[in-house]
């Protein structure tokens, strides 16, 4: 494999209290914090388009599944509605509801490979694809771009070069550095990503 796409818009945050006045506060209320960061980003990228979603989090919903178990535990029982928020796809399923995208959207959840293989798979998409990365379980972090195989104005043009790294980890740093365009070369596991100057 040696492709191209573009990378139309990014956006990275690690603030834990991100501006969501664009949520209707009926909506904004039942948001959990990954929910909350996640929305950010990606409406930060969202140009009203109908795009793919992509979701990646390697924990997920941790805080809402451990509220969950302690319910479950205490009381053997747990909330439908809790339950329905705390699968892995929830925050890119609320979030095309709330912009009535009727595109796909998947969840990837990958261990410590989480972002590279969340990344590929969105980069895999032949249609423009909202790629996300959120995870709150330690340090809380999102990351969102619009990608596509299409040019655009301003838009970073990236090559994609299947390669066996296999001493390389497709860590989360090194991505949003990448993406972030502090470094031209991204190499993950299986994959490298570099920036292209015509």
């Amino acid at each position: 494999m040696n492709e191209k796409f573009f990378i139309y818009k990014t956006a990275y945050l690690t603030d834990t209290k991100p501006d969501l006045s664009f949520v209707p506060m009926l909506m904004r209320r039942k948001l959990s914090l990954l929910d909350k960061m996640s929305f950010y980003v990606m409406n930060e990228c969202y140009e009203g388009e109908e795009v793919n979603i992509v979701f990646a989090s390697r924990y997920g919903e941790f805080d809402r599944l451990e509220k969950l178990i302690e319910q479950y535990t205490e009381e053997n029982e747990v909330s439908p509605v809790a339950f329905s928020a705390s699968v892995h796809n929830a925050a890119a399923g609320t979030f095309s509801l709330l912009n009535n995208i009727k595109s796909k959207y998947n969840a990837v959840s990958a261990g410590m490979a989480t972002f590279e293989s969340g990344f590929f798979e969105a980069l895999s998409e032949d249609e423009p694809t909202l790629f996300c990365y959120a995870d709150t379980f330690s340090e809380p972090v999102a990351f969102a771009c619009l990608l596509g195989k299409v040019p655009r104005d301003g838009a970073d043009k990236i090559e994609v070069i299947t390669a066996d790294n296999t001493e390389k980890s497709g860590d989360l740093a090194g991505g949003i550095k990448f993406l972030n365009r502090e470094t031209d070369i991204y190499s993950a596991s299986f994959y490298t990503l570099r920036r292209v100057y015509d």
